[in-house]
């Protein structure tokens, strides 16, 4: 990461407090459409405050979401009265005011993702699932909350050519055209995966990275990170994962129309390179026969 302008700095500290010293920072690998820094403020007497700065450089992302501090704010927001654990806004500069790009200060949480069980897939995955309804469990009053929508609406689909499976892959190019099946709106994390679920030991310790949060489907949750289990480990994970989920919120109903609709979301990101197209691609020949 680039190195943080001294204006930043006193912005941190001055959000921190009188008593705040130094501040340390590194780069957190991960993100994707933001640059993130570890931020270690020095309180003296051996007082350390850990917390975590999002700054927004990408212009192709701002123009896309002007208002992404601005979101990520209200959605941290509407989880301060729940049982979720996830960060808590220390400070915000949405317009960017400070150095140019908007930025986003919030409480660091202790854990680190897991992409693999340690304790058990079984364990791993209904422990990922069980996380899900109390973030679902939020319904966010203001009516100006953000808004669930697909990431590329409007954008004309094929079946990949490198499916083997193209009739499965044309079910979902059509899923993805049509309205959302019927659903009720409560706050969603819409990037769920276990990238952005913290561990301690073989315990859940958090949810981060809630810049895309909005008031939306559960079941766009729970078929984002199908989605990414099928690409990183495989779609009998996702089936785990997903039986979890249906048992700890008590639905057992799954349109696997939401699987359909998150993969075609989904191609753009992936070149025909990719490692894992052939279980995206047994992932939606799933989806559609049992749709």
């Amino acid at each position: 990461m680039d190195a943080l302008h001294d204006a930043v700095a006193e912005w941190v500290k001055d959000a921190v407090g009188s008593d705040a010293r130094a501040v340390h920072w590194h780069e957190m690998r991960g993100a994707t459409t933001s640059v993130v820094a570890a931020i270690d403020v020095d309180r003296g007497h051996d007082a350390t405050v850990h917390l975590v700065l999002r700054r927004y450089l990408d212009q192709a992302v701002l123009d896309s979401e002007p208002d992404a501090v601005s979101r990520e704010v209200a959605v941290l927001g509407a989880l301060e009265a729940s049982t979720v654990d996830a960060p808590r806004v220390v400070a915000a500069d949405p317009d960017g005011a400070i150095c140019g790009d908007p930025m986003l200060l919030m409480t660091r949480l202790h854990g680190k993702p897991r992409w693999r069980a340690r304790q058990g897939v079984v364990d791993f995955l209904d422990q990922l699932a069980a996380q899900l309804p109390a973030v679902h469990a939020v319904t966010p009053a203001d009516p100006e909350f953000p808004t669930y929508h697909a990431y590329y609406e409007g954008a004309d689909r094929a079946p990949p050519s490198w499916s083997t499976h193209p009739e499965a892959w044309a079910d979902a190019i059509e899923a993805h055209a049509a309205p959302a099946p019927a659903h009720q709106p409560v706050l969603i994390h819409r990037d769920y995966h276990p990238g952005n679920v913290l561990w301690n030991g073989n315990a859940v310790s958090g949810i981060v990275d809630w810049a895309w949060g909005c008031r939306g489907p559960a079941e766009v949750d729970v078929a984002h990170c199908r989605l990414n289990l099928a690409l990183r480990i495989d779609a009998d994970a996702a089936d785990l994962f997903l039986t979890a989920w249906e048992t700890h919120a008590g639905v057992y109903a799954y349109d696997r129309t939401w699987d359909l609709r998150d993969a075609v979301d989904a191609l753009p990101e992936l070149d025909d390179s990719h490692a894992a197209l052939d279980r995206l691609d047994t992932f939606v020949a799933r989806a559609a026969a049992e749709r």
